[in-house]
């Protein structure tokens, strides 16, 4: 199809598709909408493809950027609640990152002429998404197999594939049913390829579905149940215990709210991220007046495992090895580094903690921290802490005094398919997620964070404990089905018997390999690409090809 009239026919392609995968996407969106949402950009692509000596590329990617502009805005928008800065970043930069692959399939086309046709937005996108999470500008809220969250019983399969098989599945219907529309917008000769395209478009959506739908309906989750509780006390984050009479008030509210769950039989009790309302000091912990407290509750209920939410700080002496991360102490040259931390509270055990890996580009984080860290610590008060947060490389499972093992992700962790399944790999039986969702305030963003934790289950097929400051707190199957959750901004704790499971699926065992794959496929077109742009490049110099 040719786009004739004024630029803003194409203005109008790039919207409806922004539009539409807005449309799409949870808490509140219909997903059904994103196999068609890219089709107007598609046509978009196909009239600069075809008048490629007359439109330059840059245009294409201009109005390719504009489409995921309107996409990022109005998902992510509520980012604006934690860094007003960070919430631009995220949107024109990610709105970038997304054009990108887009870009590269059109500069193939180019290059390549009819070798390839538009297939290799799938391998680009694919390989985008695999390697947008391995950075630490790192943002994948919006990688496209999350939108099915909302609705898990389309995507039971993720647990073969991850989140990047819901991607392969939106991108190739996409193409196919717009290789169709194409087909039938371009005369009766054509037809018979409209009609092989729609067929096939049936299939691929059909096929996926029905799978999901089986295995929704036939899995069963084998009965190996620990009772657990989660605890909701819902302060606002932006209003910090205001002395040391409000830290323990805050401390004795989150056992008052326990104690009214714990049962015989209650194994643990999980608090939401940043729960702790004073800082741990590492070498001092157990002083701290939170261990304490907590101490003495397990005195009274020593089968029960505390998972604490807190900042945790580790001081460095003279001589030791310091990270990029750390910041003065004092004048003698000690440095100190500032941790999200989840800490492990078991009766009679010693302390265990997982430090957040995954941090929030802006806001948790400086991005490359260490290359950057002469321009100033540009990050947002998030926790109170100034500067980037301190990390780990290494994942931490908890192990229980039963050897039960857990994993313990801290918000925006949880958005990481591969990196959750890494606690699995370990060993991990249950999943619990702690995070402070408060920050966003009643905006569709703890919505979306809530929503994608079904997506872990169905992954790693790990029954999840999530407790969240300010809602939504909940318990999710196997089968990504929440089976209890509790409303948003009222103080609460909340109780369920979870199933155990120490099997792995293939998605655990073998991580993202789709991404893996479309990575080394997208390498191999680039070369491809490089070399016949540089023997174009000869022939119009004047050189033959074997000169």
């Amino acid at each position: 199809m040719i786009i004739t009239g004024f630029p803003d026919r194409k203005v109008t392609l790039s919207i409806l598709t922004g539009v539409l995968l807005v449309l799409s996407w949870p808490a509140r969106g219909f997903p059904f909408l994103i196999f068609f949402a890219f089709i107007p950009l598609l046509f978009l692509e196909e009239h600069f493809y075809s008048f490629r000596y007359k439109l330059r590329i840059r245009a294409f990617f201009l109005y390719t950027w504009l489409a995921f502009f309107i996409f990022n805005l109005f998902t992510t928008w509520w980012i604006l609640f934690a860094s007003v800065p960070g919430m631009v970043a995220a949107v024109v930069l990610n709105s970038l990152f997304m054009t990108i692959p887009w870009w590269l399939m059109h500069a193939s086309r180019r290059i390549l002429p009819a070798r390839q046709g538009i297939v290799s937005l799938v391998v680009f996108w694919l390989t985008f998404e695999f390697l947008h999470s391995k950075w630490e500008l790192s943002w994948n809220w919006l990688d496209l197999g999350n939108v099915f969250a909302s609705y898990p019983s389309w995507v039971q399969w993720y647990e073969f594939t991850g989140t990047a098989g819901g991607a392969l599945w939106i991108l190739a219907l996409n193409v196919v049913l717009f290789l169709a529309l194409k087909h039938v917008l371009s005369g009766y000769s054509n037809m018979r390829k409209a009609r092989s395209n729609a067929v096939m478009g049936i299939v691929l959506f059909a096929v996926p579905a029905l799978i999901s739908f089986y295995i929704w309906i036939s899995y069963e989750e084998d009965a190996s149940p620990s009772h657990v509780v989660v605890i909701q006390p819902s302060h606002d984050p932006y209003e910090p215990a205001a002395d040391s009479r409000e830290q323990l008030d805050r401390v004795e509210q989150m056992i008052a709210l326990a104690e009214g769950r714990i049962v015989e039989g209650t194994r643990f009790v999980v608090t939401p991220e940043g729960a702790n309302p004073r800082g741990i000091w590492k070498h001092e912990a157990e002083r701290h007046m939170t261990i304490r407290r907590i101490r003495e509750h397990q005195e009274e209920h020593p089968g029960v495992t505390w998972i604490l939410g807190s900042f945790v700080f580790e001081l460095y002496e003279p001589g030791d090895k310091i990270p990029h991360s750390a910041r003065p102490y004092d004048q003698s040259g000690r440095f100190y580094d500032a941790y999200n931390a989840a800490v492990l509270i078991a009766h009679g055990q010693e302390l265990q903690y997982h430090y957040k890996y995954k941090l929030v580009p802006g806001i948790e984080r400086m991005p490359y921290f260490s290359v950057l860290r002469p321009l100033g610590r540009l990050v947002d008060r998030f926790g109170g802490i100034a500067g980037s947060l301190g990390t780990r490389d290494e994942q931490q499972v908890f192990v229980s005094p039963e050897h039960i093992r857990i994993a313990p992700g801290i918000c925006y962790e949880s958005v990481y398919g591969e990196y959750m399944a890494g606690f699995i790999r370990q060993g991990a039986s249950l999943v619990f997620i702690i995070t402070n969702d408060g920050w966003w305030r009643d905006t569709p963003g703890y919505r979306q964070h809530k929503q994608y934790a079904r997506l872990r289950a169905i992954e790693s097929r790990r029954s999840i404990a999530r407790s969240a400051s300010t809602g939504i707190s909940a318990f999710i199957n196997q089968r990504g089905e929440t089976i209890k959750q509790t409303a948003w901004w009222e103080a609460d704790a909340i109780a369920a018997n979870l199933n155990k499971n120490q099997t792995t699926t293939f998605f655990v065992r073998s991580g993202n390999y789709l991404g893996q794959f479309a990575t080394f496929l997208s390498v191999l077109f680039l070369l491809y690409m490089l070399s016949q742009k540089l023997i174009g490049h000869r022939r119009r110099k004047g050189f033959g090809v074997g000169t």
